[in-house]
């Protein structure tokens, strides 16, 4: 099996919850077999059970940390793109509410190839790069929707060193597919030409 993100071999890891995992030789990360992947169907019946809207008072300290990040560091004339906004794209209306342009895609969602038409000054993934079945892919795009000095802003759970898989809870939802490491964002920083990165305590930033 060769890793998902950095094309390196990668070992079997275990089977938890009748899933296979691997974790990968160069970048350890730990991702699920290909042949266990969810389907389309069955990843919409579990985004549909999201409780992520306005009246969620929890969901909205959650985004907090990126929308005062995406406030801190860009304009209302900037552009920016909510890619992955799920059935209630909240971080989307929270901007738009203070005239920030911003567009939502989601594959499933908001499934419209015309955000591929313009370069973003920011791009937010807030609990989407997990759900990645195939993310070189997904990484280029991104790289290649971002305009030159403009912003990654990711809010993800990060498989540290300190982490027995077998026990994290992150992994027990069936629709989160890949688990990414320090050492993973360095990879993607290096390899999908980044110009920085930051780990923040609440969300990451990559610099083109």
């Amino acid at each position: 099996m060769k890793c998902l993100l950095c094309n390196h071999s990668a070992d079997f890891l275990g089977r938890f919850q009748n899933r296979n995992y691997n974790r990968c030789t160069f970048c350890a990360s730990v991702f699920l077999d290909t042949n266990d992947h969810p389907n389309l169907k069955k990843e919409k019946e579990r985004y549909n059970l999201h409780q992520n809207n306005t009246n969620n008072s929890g969901y909205l300290k959650f985004l907090s940390p990126l929308l005062d990040a995406v406030f801190k560091n860009h304009t209302p004339a900037d552009l920016g793109l909510d890619y992955g906004s799920g059935p209630n794209p909240v971080f989307t209306n929270s901007l738009q509410r203070e005239n920030y342009q911003i567009v939502s895609y989601d594959p499933i969602y908001a499934n419209t190839h015309t955000f591929t038409e313009k370069k973003y000054n920011y791009i937010v993934c807030c609990e989407v790069i997990e759900h990645f079945h195939n993310p070189q892919i997904e990484f280029n795009r991104l790289r290649e929707l971002l305009a030159n000095k403009g912003k990654l802003y990711i809010k993800t759970n990060l498989l540290l060193e300190t982490i027995e898989f077998k026990n994290w809870w992150y992994k027990n939802d069936y629709t989160h597919t890949f688990f990414y490491t320090e050492r993973a964002l360095l990879y993607i920083k290096e390899n999908f030409a980044f110009n920085d990165l930051k780990i923040h305590k609440d969300y990451i930033v990559f610099e083109a």
